[in-house]
């Protein structure tokens, strides 16, 4: 099947690129270490979840995820799609200093700010990209490297990037003492895991574990361990029969309400509320993604439009 999904790389410029269209369904909270996700919704109604802070988006809209953002996303109609570009975090590193990285807080549309010049040439550089990617061809992957980077530019001039603290890189010895972590953790997070138990199983103590996980990781061991919990209690929710109770004690949540305070503070309701709301037919259970394809009517309008728009300016 023809998937709109291509990644590309560029390791002399540290840019890597990952670009895809696919059907918005079930929120599936997820979050990425040192990538940035910029997303524009081509069509339906899309609510957006980052951090603690939701937003309702209409078509044409754009949102920026900063690296390590928690993030997820619902569709609230049928054939509610969007065009996501991830891209990598060091893109920018030419102009930081050592261990920092551009943070956007402001990078998303309003109702008011929807048709502002900057959003536009996202939009049509976006499409460019997708748009090469699709007809390939010896000049697909200079034509995607050039608009990428001209997105870069247009987030730097516009959208006054703030530099922040970045995750310090790490040694050999480091990163593999945290993938043994991190793959600990996947394996145990539904059972009364402390981190005095993580430091056991890695042999340091404590106080080490504590600081390399937050400096390695970008959040504390008890706020990672949490979001791997409600990741999976998430997907339960949408895809399993199981009573309230069941799914949180099941994914390491204490009880209930320790669940559902959770559950509101980062979707903003409660876990049956959501579930009443899920659309039959548009529920994905873990991380895939249901892909369109280039041959999709909505995407060769949306495409269509994006990029005549640089034509209607001259």
């Amino acid at each position: 099947m023809d998937q709109l999904h291509f990644d590309m790389q560029w390791p002399r410029d540290n840019l890597y690129l990952s670009c895809f269209s696919h059907e918005v369904m079930n929120y599936r909270y997820h979050w990425h270490p040192d990538e940035y996700e910029l997303g524009i919704l081509l069509h339906g109604t899309q609510e957006f979840c980052c951090n603690t802070e939701t937003n309702v988006f209409q078509e044409d809209d754009i949102v920026l995820i900063d690296p390590g953002s928690g993030h997820a996303s619902f569709s609230r109609e049928a054939n509610t799609c969007a065009l996501v570009l991830h891209f990598s975090a060091d893109a920018f590193k030419q102009f930081l200093k050592k261990e920092t990285r551009f943070s956007f807080h402001n990078c998303h549309t309003t109702t008011e700010t929807r048709d502002a010049i900057p959003y536009r040439w996202l939009r049509f550089y976006a499409a460019q990209i997708l748009d090469a990617a699709i007809q390939g061809g010896p000049y697909a992957q200079l034509t995607a490297k050039a608009s990428m980077e001209m997105i870069l530019s247009i987030l730097c001039r516009h959208f006054q990037p703030e530099a922040v603290r970045s995750l310090p890189e790490q040694d050999e010895q480091h990163a593999k003492l945290v993938h043994r972590l991190l793959n600990y953790i996947d394996q145990h997070y539904n059972e009364k895991l402390s981190l005095e138990e993580l430091s056991q199983f890695a042999q340091y103590n404590r106080t080490y574990i504590s600081t390399l996980f937050k400096n390695t990781v970008g959040v504390n061991f008890y706020e990672y361990l949490t979001r791997v919990r409600f990741q999976n209690a998430l997907i339960e929710l949408a895809t399993t029969d199981k009573n309230l109770t069941e799914i949180a004690l099941d994914n390491g949540f204490s009880d209930l309400k320790s669940f559902n305070k959770r559950f509101r503070e980062t979707l903003h309701r409660s876990p049956s509320e959501y579930r009443a709301q899920l659309l039959p037919g548009h529920v994905l259970g873990d991380s895939t993604r249901r892909y369109l394809t280039s041959s999709d009517v909505l995407v060769q309008k949306k495409l269509k439009e994006y990029l005549n728009w640089s034509k209607e300016r001259a």
